[in-house]
């Protein structure tokens, strides 16, 4: 199946797709089952469990406060962690819940949410266990809820028989995704817009594109300007970057100077991220500042072609994407999070610049090689160190890497060995390895 370019790149609060958005998510997803039961009204009580990576580094993220909001009905797509925050100050404040369209209840999170560390449930290291009772104490509705990555959500016992529109052009491998392109005589953006329009009308994906340019620009913009402390307690570095460049700038020139302004709008967008502000996953909120950055960095040289360049970044950047999600890179470290938006970047710089198609998918090989082989278990459990920095990182590898692309005048296709690599070695990682703060820098970090 050819993923959308709208459930690769999805607007909502930071720090992690994984830990806020897909829990609260799966809250939502309980209300409603509820409802839809004709349970609701009975309600008088829920608890909840999490498990794994959810219990581990759920505090440091906020996942307690997503599930909360998540109950109460608010749009996680509209939030910050600010609005999370705040609605679960009101609940702890007041003592109760008011479940969203259903009744409120007593509800106190230190008895009702539960991180439970000491036990695990089968199959995944992200699940959660929601369990709703009568005024009897009986228990009335019990679900299980896997948070399986850039927030998704399964349920245990859902089945995979949910049917897709057929698509126009499907690929699962770069090989396969130029193959069609030859025999059809139609490029990646376009074969991706064919796509996207099997969904959406013409005008609903481009206006959607635009808005999420649009919320990409809006973070960066904030990161930029926002000092402060983050929630480990560094401080934010992005706003001294831009200044240290701006004095800079006169004596800095040419591609090296724009390298390190795409590192300096990667770091923004992840700080800002970090901060739990409102971001674009790409493919996760963890992830956010590649794509971000090398957006920015096209418009600031293409003003008069932004609206047509914004939506061919983004439907060649999720066709890279989507592809390597097909392949089977997910859930594999920092390198299918960090690796892939520097791929998806560098393809849709590229493709802004005006290669051909077989430089973009050299753009993206060329970009992704770097992350392979990495981890992900941050330290103290929060998306900082070293998530803010690998984020700088991959936004200037994208950036160099799109540029020598758009120079090779026969690259060749790679990317297909690099994914394969890439899960044979997330399948031989480590668990512990995997956002669950127990190895790494998670536990050898030394304080500063």
């Amino acid at each position: 199946m050819v993923v959308s370019a709208f459930e690769l790149f999805r607007i909502g609060p930071g720090p992690s797709s994984t830990h806020v958005v897909g829990p609260h998510r799966a809250a939502q997803r309980f209300v409603h089952e509820v409802a839809a039961d004709g349970l609701l009204p009975d309600v008088h009580r829920i608890e909840i469990e999490l498990f794994g990576g959810l219990a581990f580094a759920g505090r440091e993220r906020g996942t307690d406060s997503a599930i909360i909001a998540g109950l109460t009905g608010l749009l996680v797509e509209r939030c910050d962690s600010a609005a999370l925050v705040q609605c679960a100050a009101r609940v702890d404040r007041e003592g109760f819940l008011l479940l969203a369209n259903g009744p409120r209840i007593a509800f106190t999170a230190d008895r009702d949410l539960r991180f439970v560390v000491d036990r695990a449930i089968a199959f995944d290291g992200n699940a959660m266990r929601f369990v709703a009772h009568n005024r009897y104490g009986e228990v009335i509705a019990s679900r299980v809820f896997f948070s399986t990555g850039h927030g998704h959500v399964v349920g245990d016992g859902d089945r995979a028989t949910e049917a897709h529109p057929r698509l126009p052009h499907a690929y699962a491998s770069a090989e396969a995704m130029l193959a069609a392109s030859a025999s059809q005589r139609k490029r990646i953006v376009d074969m991706a817009r064919a796509n996207e329009c099997v969904r959406f009308s013409p005008d609903e994906v481009r206006s959607g594109l635009m808005r999420i340019g649009a919320a990409m620009r809006a973070a960066l913009d904030r990161g930029l300007v926002t000092d402060g402390i983050l929630p480990s307690g560094n401080r934010r570095t992005a706003p001294s970057l831009s200044a240290a460049l701006g004095e800079a700038k006169s004596a800095a020139t040419g591609s090296t100077a724009l390298a390190q302004r795409a590192s300096m709008y990667a770091t923004a967008v992840a700080e800002e991220s970090a901060a739990g502000g409102r971001v674009v996953a790409a493919p996760s909120a963890g992830s956010a500042g590649p794509v971000a950055a090398l957006l920015q960095i096209w418009s600031e040289s293409a003003p008069l072609r932004y609206d047509d360049g914004v939506v061919k970044f983004l439907l060649v950047g999720s066709a890279v994407g989507g592809m390597l999600r097909a392949a089977g890179v997910a859930q594999v470290g920092c390198q299918s999070e960090i690796g892939v938006a520097s791929a998806m970047a560098a393809a849709g710089y590229a493709a802004a610049l005006g290669a051909s198609d077989m430089q973009i998918v050299y753009a993206a090989d060329l970009a992704l090689r770097p992350h392979l082989g990495l981890t992900c278990d941050p330290a103290g459990g929060r998306i900082e160190d070293p998530c803010i920095e690998r984020n700088a990182l991959a936004a200037s590898h994208a950036f160099k890497a799109a540029h020598a692309a758009v120079r090779a005048p026969s690259p060749r296709n790679g990317i297909d060995a690099t994914a394969r690599s890439i899960v044979a070695s997330g399948r031989t990682m480590a668990s512990r390895y995997k956002t669950t703060s127990l190895a790494g820098v998670a536990v050898n970090m030394a304080e500063c």
